[in-house]
């Protein structure tokens, strides 16, 4: 088993919202939980963004004076939820494959927060309120390969439930649909993050500007994704109706 894994091969045909279905998903209630942060950690991204581009127009107002603490809410789930991720996955008995995605990730969301942490200690040795020019592009780099690790092991070893000859919407393949939604977005991040970075300051650098529409449209689209893919596992695990065990 490896992200989105679930017991048994055998299921209930009860078809959506997959009540009977997501029964069989060991621990379920821990991925109710951790995909619910990364819904937190997704909506907080495209309010960063928001509040990134506000700077640019309005840089007095509220909501751009919000940007690094949306940061910090999102990076911070990310954070939290690939450590529940790690753990569930190691409880369920998850390929290797599997885990080094996982971890991948999990090392990501390390870099991601320095970012927003910086850029709310305001330091001109760290990039002031941009935070380490550096970190944001690590660490998306990190999550998409951690992604495309998870979609081939996704490819090498079906996870049980999941069955080939069904398609994306069928309960056993919605962790793969969501992965390869979560490898969409990340290809959508890393075309941003390189466009938008300055590179510590490099005359060619940035290759676009931030408020350009490639680099905004580019940071939308992957932070949209990023919670397709969340709302997409939270359906596979019945994490918006049952709240029980």
């Amino acid at each position: 088993s490896q992200d989105g894994n679930q017991s048994g091969s055998a299921q209930k045909a009860g078809g959506f919202p997959f009540t009977d279905e997501a029964k069989l998903i060991p621990h379920r209630m821990q991925q109710v939980l951790l995909n619910w942060i990364f819904i937190v950690a997704s909506a907080a991204l495209m309010l960063d963004f928001g509040a990134l581009h506000e700077i640019y127009t309005d840089p007095t107002s509220r909501f751009a004076e919000l940007c690094n603490w949306f940061g910090v809410l999102s990076c911070v789930c990310w954070l939290l939820g690939f450590i529940l991720l790690a753990h569930w996955l190691h409880s369920v008995g998850a390929t290797p494959m599997g885990l080094v995605g996982c971890y991948m990730k999990l090392v990501a969301s390390c870099f991601f927060n320095l970012q927003p942490m910086t850029g709310t200690m305001n330091d001109p040795l760290l990039g002031g309120p941009a935070g380490l020019w550096w970190s944001n592009l690590t660490g998306i780099l990190f999550f998409h390969i951690g992604n495309l690790v998870s979609c081939l092991d996704f490819y090498l070893h079906t996870p049980p439930g999941a069955d080939k000859r069904e398609g994306w919407l069928h309960h056993g393949n919605l962790p793969v649909t969501a992965m390869w939604v979560y490898q969409a977005a990340t290809w959508f991040l890393v075309a941003s993050n390189l466009m938008s970075c300055t590179f510590n300051g490099a005359s060619w650098a940035p290759l676009v500007d931030t408020p350009e529409p490639p680099v905004y449209t580019c940071q939308f689209a992957g932070s949209s994704l990023l919670l397709l893919g969340s709302l997409i596992y939270t359906v596979w695990c019945d994490g918006f109706r049952n709240f029980s065990h």
